[in-house]
């Protein structure tokens, strides 16, 4: 799937990476410092800019009865352009009701504009409290987020 998209004279496109193309989003998540990793067997978007450049990523991880969006990142000469609301519509597709994410605390009505809403640890999946637990404890300032869908 590609969408492209116009924001203030550059042109942006989002697409899946294939497994062999995994590598370019690792350089993409090194390359800017980003603790994400892509793997070959999870699916991997990116948005690329006029040049063909990595301007975004973000990956979706398979944990046991549920999934994690992880890895979500912008170039940071690239943010503001609504470059990662491109990246996430065309993950969308991909999304059901088992898709949480861990968004810092500033970026909440941003994925709740995107369909996602503020969950409580209990009642949610181990894989998902057990991995919220670690980061917190790493003093990450998140939140637990689940999609619900309809994206606005």
């Amino acid at each position: 799937m590609t969408e492209d998209q116009d924001f203030s004279g550059h042109s942006f496109s989002a697409q899946w990476l294939s497994e062999a193309e995994m590598p370019l989003a690792n350089k993409f998540y090194r390359m800017h410092k980003f603790r994400g990793k892509a793997r070959r067997n999870e699916p991997c978007m990116v948005v690329r800019g006029d040049q063909g450049q990595i301007v975004a990523c973000g990956c979706l991880r398979k944990l046991a009865d549920c999934e994690l969006l992880a890895g979500v990142a912008v170039a940071e000469e690239f943010r503001g352009r609504g470059v990662a609301r491109l990246l996430l519509r065309g993950m969308a597709g991909a999304f059901d009701r088992s898709t949480f994410t861990f968004p810092y605390r500033h970026l909440v009505p941003f994925y709740e504009s995107l369909g996602f809403v503020v969950v409580d640890e209990a009642g949610q999946p181990s894989a998902i409290v057990d991995r919220f637990q670690t980061y917190v404890k790493q003093g990450r300032d998140i939140l637990i987020m689940r999609y619900q869908g309809a994206l606005r």
